[in-house]
């Protein structure tokens, strides 16, 4: 495109929502309580000195309700649309879990370096006060930490100096910076649209317009004349600027306007396209960096056939209009006729009269006086009342910590949080909408712009096997959910007691990981070094079963809890979309689970082999209730008589292999089949059918010992 035909677009995209920009502008004003202009104020202080009131001066005051209006909003959506949370898009995947909880690290991890909780409050200031929220999000290589600097290079033949080490010499003035994100705050009086566009959403192009200090702008292109031209070149050195410190408009003559021209992704740009112009010229374009559209826009009301938004001080402008007005007659009878006055019939003469202490008496000769009482304006006082309470019941204001019983039930105060929270949620929802697509722009941006060393930064060092799943993650991988009352008094209390009482009521029956996992979850306990340990077996299956799922093979570690991995194996070969996965990764699950079985029955022969030893025959003899049959069949049964030590070595027996017994005895049918079958391979010689499958890293084969007296000992019957 030439730069005629943009600025030709520019024209008409502005005249198109000329009549909307003006009132966002006095929609800030309104919120601020500029209501009228500075004037107001002498002329309120001329009428109050000198009670002298003419044509042309008026009494105006301000009661500024609309600012407390807003503030309810903004102050509910703080609350309620608290934040965004990466989730898997299926629970049931390790790879979309992965790919979820790298994604999440990274927003949070960009969330608290990039300050956007600052921003979102700016964000929600504009959504309420002036009807529209626009960002736009760029990388910026200029900004961040120092990474190093530029090479010196030589005068003459524009190559590399050297130091006496052979080392490139840096050039201090040309300092390289790591980069980082801009989350630039768009005000919507300076988005402009296509003119034919009934949805901001679906405009072809949006065009952004800033005023950039000249001294700035020069310095931007100094090593590029021909730029450098088409700034001092930009007509009309003066620019109108509305400022709202000032409650106004403000004339300024040292900068100049940039416009950015965004169009999205289409046919004609298959990766969209910006271009950035003055006046008199383009100073840049090209594709939109990776075809990621960058400005998230949001609408506070929308209405039908209209692309512009409208705020919630369109409602409560008529409102704000009548009580100003009806205040400032109030104050208008207040210091015309608010004083007392003394009338008197002609003739009637009035003298001080005679003083005592603390009276002060009036004499008079001839009619009595009358005293007209004043006026203090309170025939208004019910009227603006009324209009106040009609202004908070259309906006739907309730007023903040004004329960007088205030409950402290946990239970309670979710509830009342809900209900407010339903009379907002049209609201909510629309914001919410906003953040969501501000995190998932965020991170397509964060997966191209991210270097290494900052990616480790936000997932942690733990997770630089797992740097692909976030670099390769794609949407569909995962889903952009909200949190909403994350951060509420009411909802860490509910939480926290439904918890409490699943702990108290199950917790007996629950085993070390599920209590770590119910312990890590809780918002007053959620502390990782705390609880690490009850999910140290949770961490590593998930670990080895991510790597499964990228086919890989790990090394099985001898110190893994293989009874907790074989149950979480033989779970995900259960899923349904576990038939659908590569053959080769099914071969891979079905050889980690074997080799766990393997590990298990190593471990039970060790602690076997460790216990094992002689019965003891020592010690008084105990007649047990059992009676033996006799050698001779022709002779009764006779009573059992056994050594009391032999019976002690008995209960100890008992007492040990209990133990595997009862693990073996929580694990599924195939599962328990296959430990079955590795038994059956560590008792037989070495080297035969109790290799290890190839490819697993497993330890080494269980030493030798003294031969097992046979299997395990049963445990069946009747206790005598």
């Amino acid at each position: 495109m030439e730069i005629g035909e943009l600025n030709e677009i520019y024209q008409k995209a502005e005249s198109s929502d000329r009549e909307v920009f003006a009132e966002m502008r006095s929609n800030i004003l309104l919120v601020a309580g500029d209501h009228y202009q500075k004037r107001a104020d002498r002329y309120f202080s001329q009428i109050r000195d000198n009670r002298d009131i003419s044509d042309t001066q008026k009494l105006r005051l301000t009661k500024n309700h609309v600012q407390k209006v807003t503030r309810h909003y903004e102050t509910h959506l703080m609350e309620y649309a608290s934040g965004v949370a990466i989730k898997p898009q299926r629970d049931s995947e390790i790879q979309d879990q992965k790919s979820a909880e790298m994604n999440h690290s990274v927003w949070q991890d960009g969330r608290n370096r990039w300050r956007l909780k600052d921003k979102e409050r700016e964000w929600i200031a504009d959504y309420v006060r002036i009807g529209e929220v626009a960002v736009l999000i760029r990388w910026n290589p200029d900004i961040g930490e120092i990474a190093g600097y530029d090479p010196l290079l030589d005068e003459q033949t524009d190559e590399p100096l050297l130091d006496e080490f052979g080392q490139m010499m840096p050039d201090e003035e040309s300092p390289v910076f790591s980069g980082g994100f801009e989350f630039e705050r768009l005000y919507p009086f300076n988005l402009l649209r296509d003119p034919a566009a009934k949805n901001m959403r679906e405009s072809e192009f949006l065009i952004v317009r800033k005023l950039v200090p000249k001294k700035v702008a020069k310095s931007m292109y100094a090593n590029d004349p021909d730029k450098l031209k088409l700034l001092t070149d930009e007509k009309g050195d003066d620019f109108i600027i509305f400022d709202a410190v000032k409650g106004g408009y403000d004339r300024t003559s040292d900068q100049v306007m940039f416009k950015e021209y965004y169009y999205r992704p289409s046919k004609e740009y298959p990766k969209g396209r910006f271009f950035i112009t003055t006046s008199a010229g383009i100073l840049e374009e090209g594709e939109l960096p990776f075809g990621v559209w960058p400005i998230i826009w949001q609408g506070f009301d929308e209405h039908a056939t209209a692309a512009r938004a409208r705020s919630i001080v369109k409602q409560a402008r008529p409102y704000q209009a009548e009580i100003n007005r009806a205040a400032s007659a109030l104050g208008m009878h207040q210091i015309t006729i608010g004083d007392d006055k003394i009338l008197y019939q002609s003739g009637t003469k009035l003298a001080p009269g005679a003083l005592l202490p603390g009276v002060r008496g009036i004499s008079y000769q001839g009619a009595m006086p009358t005293i007209l009482p004043g006026r203090d304006g309170s025939q208004f006082t019910a009227y603006i009342d009324q209009q106040i309470n009609e202004l908070y019941n259309i906006t739907d204001v309730m007023e903040l910590g004004a329960e007088k019983n205030a409950q402290f039930d946990p239970l309670a105060l979710l509830y009342r949080s809900g209900k407010q929270r339903q009379n907002l949620f049209y609201y909510t929802q629309k914001f919410e909408m906003f953040l969501m697509d501000v995190c998932e722009t965020f991170l397509k941006l964060a997966r191209e712009y991210y270097s290494d060393e900052m990616a480790i930064v936000a997932v942690g060092r733990s997770e630089m096997v797992n740097m692909s799943e976030f670099r390769n993650s794609e949407p569909l991988s995962y889903r952009i959910t909200i949190e909403p009352q994350d951060d509420t008094l009411e909802t860490k209390f509910g939480r926290q007691v439904s918890m409490m009482h699943l702990l108290q009521y199950s917790g007996k029956n629950m085993g070390r990981d599920d209590i770590g996992m119910i312990a890590r979850n809780m918002p007053f306990a959620n502390t990782e070094e705390m609880f690490q340990d009850f999910t140290l077996d949770y961490d590593s299956a998930k670990n080895v079963m991510l790597a499964l799922e990228r086919g890989e093979l790990p090394d099985i570690d001898k110190e893994d809890n293989p009874e907790y991995m074989i149950k979480k194996l033989s779970n995900r070969m259960k899923q349904p979309d576990y038939k659908f996965l590569h053959p080769q990764i099914q071969q891979a699950y079905q050889q980690a689970r074997g080799a766990y079985h393997q590990l298990f029955a190593q471990q039970m022969a060790k602690a076997q082999q460790a216990k094992n030893e002689f019965i003891p025959q020592d010690g008084p003899m105990i007649a047990c209730d059992m009676y033996v049959e006799s050698d001779d069949p022709e002779k009764a049964p006779k009573r059992a008589r056994i050594p009391q030590n032999a019976l002690n070595w008995l209960v100890k027996q008992l007492e040990f292999q209990s133990g595997p017994i009862d693990s073996m005895s929580q694990l599924t049918g195939g599962a328990l089949s296959g430990l079955a079958e590795a038994l059956a391979q560590q008792q037989q010689p070495q080297g035969g059918a109790g290799q290890l499958p190839p490819g697993m890293g497993m330890p080494g084969p269980a030493p030798q010992g003294p031969a097992m007296p046979g299997p395990a000992m049963p445990q069946g019957g009747m206790i005598q």
